[in-house]
């Protein structure tokens, strides 16, 4: 991950932007990794992840309108409105993609599949998403139903 003036790593995998918000990234950080890992099975490393309380340390990454943004297999920067588990999820389930598939392999892959299973794993509440995010959940979940651990992996190993 590259250095950014303003954000500090108090752990190889955790950077935020705001100290007095250490906390809550922590939580937000280890209720999220948990909850991937026993859905998906274990990372083979903790994912790095950026916690920016600000919009000008998201930019700094490059990014502007996401609630978060998954960069291959080197980490997570989660913006100002991402600080939720679902938006946090959703990061990490890309990561865990990354991690387990290849980077070449999920940036190649059909995006039913790398978006579907963000969308259908991390719980997100929203009803209706906006397309084609909606149909990509729908088919994700139409197709992997609710497998998980290896019996996933394997299924998914036929898409990616």
């Amino acid at each position: 991950m590259p250095q950014v003036t303003g954000v500090e790593c108090v752990e190889k995998w955790l950077c935020v932007d705001d100290l007095s918000r250490l906390d809550e990234a922590q939580r937000l950080y280890e209720g999220s990794l948990a909850k991937i890992e026993a859905r998906l099975g274990k990372f083979k490393s903790r994912p790095r992840v950026v916690f920016c309380s600000t919009a000008d340390c998201f930019a700094k990454f490059g990014f502007d309108k996401a609630a978060g943004n998954s960069i291959g297999g080197f980490g997570v920067v989660i913006a100002p409105r991402g600080w939720t588990p679902y938006y946090i999820e959703h990061e990490l389930i890309h990561q865990w993609q990354s991690s387990t598939f290849g980077s070449i392999a999920v940036w190649r892959a059909p995006a039913w599949v790398i978006e579907g299973m963000a969308y259908a794993l991390s719980d997100d509440p929203r009803t209706k998403l906006s397309e084609p995010f909606q149909s990509y959940r729908e088919e994700f979940s139409h197709t992997f139903g609710d497998l998980g651990g290896q019996e996933l992996v394997l299924a998914l190993s036929k898409e990616i």
